[in-house]
């Protein structure tokens, strides 16, 4: 676009100050230079401004063109070319014998209202990619179990060793466009805090109808949702208007990633033609896109080769020496020389043929001058100095200080980082027990610190010796599979990686799954078969004509030049590196799951430890001087006629009789209780009725858990579930299973400006994440069995209390709030945000009621998830550095025991000889000192 304005006659004060000159004759107007808008700019970002000036003498006027750029952060570019006139006098004389040329300004347009206004949309840009990525790790999560299931690592399931496959083979598809959406997002986000220049290309309409649209979908639409909620005197107002502000801004990114695909499918068609040349350019569109998928295909199994090349750019035309030096420094991969040897499938390509990156045929290349340079920058950039290309000779040439700055910052920061990485095991105590890994990182940050310091010299070698040096890396392709083979190897991927899995999800009735895979895997094949940043390294030629930026060619080729960067944008590495990660993890974790269920375990490896406790009659604690907790003894909803002692460390007690072995526990009962006044038993572990329950689940939906409880009997009518916590593998992907949604939308509120205004929502997309998951998941999950036990017990006519510790506190939350029971959990995850995940779902008025949690200092398992009304803070004994110290239920019983008092209960050892707490006070006439006595004990126990 461009506008003129001419100015023939200088203003009225203007004439009025002015002396009266001759009119000198007309002079001919200089043809201004022609500027070309480069296809890396956004669409519509240049604007041309066009007037003359008078110059004041001689009548005379200047031309002055200006070309404005619209910037990021509200800033223009603008490049000013004035013409002063002939240099025989007409201009002014300080003027004369000057030349016209180009002056390049910024100016900022910034308004304060407007970054608000950008960070707000920003701000909701970046929860919806927060809840994308979850989504995806989710995903994820729910595969890994769902293998778990399929291997029979639950206590009553089988092996399913299809299914095992075929859930298997679907990871590759949901990496690939897990990934592919993550980097869509982040590009996403960052389009919008900039004004959505990208999104102003994409869509290839005007300005105006861009600025609309996502007004109507970042402010507009929920803003209405808002004023009615509002009108209509809802209660949950803000809750509805954050939905419909999510939501919206949901689909307005979707419809973001099908312009992005929708676009990239019509470059490929039409590059299709100009690479293909038995390809006619009226060809059908089914027939292009069998060619290019055909080619795309082969061009990904080519073998290849790499040469590295450092050309000086000033030496002598005769002087071969440097490229026959480079051209015998290659590297060939095993495929390459692999296929060389298959020549009934594989053609050798003579001479090999000269490929590009996706950022050579774009021209993308970036400078590292004297003023570019940075040194956070090149420490930070992926592939350091060389990523650019490093000015070593000239006036911008850099300086020795900055490449030995370059060098020395190298160094220390790697230092740094392993120093860091070092310190960090320390702290943690791990020195010994991650020595071989500490040896490892000292090895790899050796060969590091050495490879990229020798490239720093190189360059500072051609900065002191004043060379101008080019330094770069070339492709060339060697094979090329046959198109039988690749039309075959096509179809072998979309079987087992597509259709196969595809039909799993549909068989085991995962409709959603089913759903979200078949999108999924759509969109990836799609943009996998039909890429056309595959077929842009096939020619270097694409984006080198030039065109005035208004014509429809030009707007077309920016529009791709833009899409096409994002098959070379370093963010789909990074996101494919994250969601690889997280594979491997989990896998590690499936591994170790697999090994822990082998049938020649130990009761520890199940969770279950023997001698665990050992308990002191003849002592006591007595309650602090200081202020006690609040709930030392719970009074309402726990006191019974058949059990009247509702002390807290009662129920810290049940927790830990989850985790003895089975028999050791009427023992542990029978210390800590006593005897009744006729020598009867106070409390006994029915582990009769937990079997006789169990028989009853026989084709139920949950009849694979592999939870693991006790039921410790105090009457005929009244009774304790104590439910065991985390213990084994499978018991920590259970955790994952039921709170990591629910910990990971508590990390993006955290790191969030004003994450907490989201809060209200957090449940409900907690609750659509989880609706993913298979049924084969939703069988397996542990509060339904106890729920339904808890329940056969009321039917019986029992009152029933439940507690638990870690995962075990988790269900017993769970448990009770369903059953509508009193709960106490130690150190267990919470249930506010993701109440909607279970069945039936919860309500915080039956979290507020019926459940207490008891939340050590420092322990990181009872922060997950949001809190109900009523927990109980206690302090944690363990160093500062003991990340899982503070997590001991055992140390936990101690606390409140040392702090409430023991109120008759035995000491147990533990709390001085492991966890430090002063000695009990001995009751009676009894002369040996508690540390004796506990040595004593333990030695006739052993």
């Amino acid at each position: 676009m461009s506008s003129e304005v001419k100015e023939d006659d200088p203003t009225p004060s203007s004439r009025a100050t002015t002396p009266q000159r001759t009119a000198a004759p007309p002079q001919p107007q200089r043809p201004l230079k022609v500027v070309f808008d480069d296809f890396s700019l956004p669409g519509g970002s240049s604007s041309e401004v066009r007037f003359r000036t008078p110059n004041g003498y001689n009548g005379t006027s200047s031309h002055r063109e200006f070309r404005i750029y619209e910037q990021p952060n509200n800033t223009q570019l603008i490049l000013e070319e004035v013409d002063d006139g002939d240099d025989d006098g007409d201009a002014a004389p300080q003027d004369r014998g000057k030349r016209s040329g180009i002056t390049i300004k910024q100016t900022d347009d910034k308004s304060y209202g407007l970054v608000f206004l950008r960070a707000t949309y920003s701000l909701i840009a970046v929860f919806v990619g927060g809840f994308l990525f979850i989504l995806g790790f989710d995903i994820l999560l729910f595969l890994f179990i769902d293998l778990a299931t399929n291997l029979g690592l639950t206590d009553h399931g089988g092996k399913d060793d299809v299914s095992f496959i075929a859930v298997l083979l679907s990871i590759p598809v949901f990496v690939y466009s897990l990934s592919w959406g993550m980097t869509l997002v982040t590009r996403f986000v960052i389009d919008t805090f900039n004004g959505h220049p990208f999104l102003r290309t994409l869509f290839g309409i005007d300005m105006v109808a861009t600025d609309w649209i996502a007004f109507v979908f970042y402010l507009g639409t929920p803003l209405i949702a808002f004023i009615v909620t509002l009108l209509t005197k809802m209660e949950d107002w803000w809750e509805l208007s954050l939905l419909t502000w999510f939501s919206s801004v949901l689909v307005f990114w979707g419809a973001f990633s099908g312009c992005v695909l929708w676009y990239e499918i019509r470059e490929c068609l039409d590059l299709i033609v100009d690479l293909d040349t038995e390809l006619d350019e009226n060809a059908h569109w089914m027939v292009k896109t069998k060619h290019a998928i055909v080619f795309i295909q082969a061009s990904r199994l080519a073998g290849t080769k790499a040469t590295f090349h450092k050309d000086q750019i000033d030496k002598d035309d005769n002087d071969d020496e440097d490229e026959e030096k480079a051209l015998n420094y290659f590297q060939e991969g095993p495929w390459s020389i692999l296929s060389k040897h298959m020549p009934c499938i594989f053609t050798e390509v003579v001479p090999p043929k000269r490929i590009y990156t996706v950022d050579e045929a774009r021209g993308n290349l970036s400078f590292v001058t004297r003023s570019s340079w940075s040194l956070e920058a090149l420490f930070c950039r992926r592939g350091g100095i060389l990523s650019a290309l490093p000015v070593t000779f000239g006036p911008s040439a850099i300086t020795e200080r900055q490449i030995n700055s370059n060098i020395a910052c190298k160094i220390i920061g790697c230092q740094l980082y392993f120093l860091l990485f070092f310190g960090v095991i320390v702290w943690f105590g791990l020195a010994k027990g991650a020595l071989g890994l500490v040896v490892a990182m000292l090895l790899l940050f050796f060969i590091f610190m050495g490879v990229t310091t020798c490239r720093l010299l190189d360059v500072r070698k051609d900065i002191l010796n004043e060379r101008e040096v080019l330094r770069y890396w070339r492709w060339y392709e060697t094979t090329r599979p046959t198109a039988m083979f690749t039309i075959a190897f096509i179809c072998l991927e979309v079987f087992f990686l597509f259709f196969l899995p595809l039909v799993y999800l549909g068989i085991i009735r995962n409709l959603p799954s089913a759903l979200l895979f078949a999108i999924m895997g759509s969109c990836a094949s799609l943009r996998h078969y039909l890429n056309p940043s595959v077929l842009l390294r096939e020619t270097q030629n694409h984006f080198c004509h030039r065109h005035d930026s208004d014509s429809s060619d030009w707007k077309k080729r920016s529009r791709f030049y833009h899409i096409s960067g994002l098959g070379s944008d370093s963010a789909r590495m990074y996101w494919t590196v994250v969601y690889l990660c997280c594979v491997g993890f989990f896998g590690l974790v499936l591994s170790v799951a697999v090994t822990d269920s082998k049938e020649d375990v130990t009761d520890a490896d199940y969770g279950y430890y023997r001698n665990m406790m050992t308990m002191m009659s003849d002592y006591e604690y007595k309650p602090q001087p200081h202020l006690s907790y609040p709930t030392c003894q719970l009074k309402k909803g726990f006191g019974t006629d058949a059990f009247e002692d509702a002390a807290l460390s009662n129920f810290a007690f049940f927790s830990s009789l989850a985790y003895a072995v089975e028999d050791e526990v009427d023992a542990y009962l029978n210390q800590w209780f006593g005897y009744g006044e006729n020598g009867e038993i106070v409390a006994t572990n029915r582990y009769d009725t937990v079997v006789e329950f169990q028989d009853t689940l026989i084709g139920y939906d949950f009849n694979n858990s592999a939870v693991s409880y006790r039921w410790i009997q105090f009457s005929d009518s009244f009774g304790v579930l104590c439910i065991r916590g985390t213990s084994t593998v499978f018991d920590l992907m259970t955790d994952a299973q039921l709170w990591l949604s629910a910990f990971l939308f508590q990390g993006l509120r955290f790191i969030l400006p004003l994450g907490n205004v989201f809060t209200p929502i957090l449940h409900r997309v907690i609750e659509f994440v989880t609706t993913l998951e298979s049924d084969k998941i939703s069988k397996v999950s542990f509060y339904k069995e106890t729920t339904a036990f808890v329940l056969w017990l009321q039917r019986r006519g029992f009152d029933v209390q439940v507690t638990g510790h870690s995962l075990g506190g988790g269900l017993a939350l769970i448990t009770g709030s369903q059953a509508g029971v009193a709960t106490v959990g130690m150190s267990a995850p919470n249930a506010i945000l993701s109440r909607d995940t279970f069945d039936p779902p919860l309500t915080i008025e039956q979290l507020n009621t019926f459940t207490l949690n008891v939340v050590p200092a420092r322990d990181l398992v009872p922060m997950i998830d949001d809190k109900a009304m009523l927990y109980q803070n206690i302090n944690c004994t363990a160093d500062r550095n003991d990340i899982a110290g503070c997590h001991s239920i055992v140390r936990s019983l101690c606390e409140i025991q040392f702090s409430c008092g023991s109120d008759g209960r035995p000491v147990l050892c533990e709390c001085v000889l492991d966890y430090k707490y002063d000695e009990p006070t001995p009751i009676g006439n009894v002369s040996t000192s508690f540390k004796e006595a506990c040595a004593i004990a333990q030695n006739q126990r052993n």
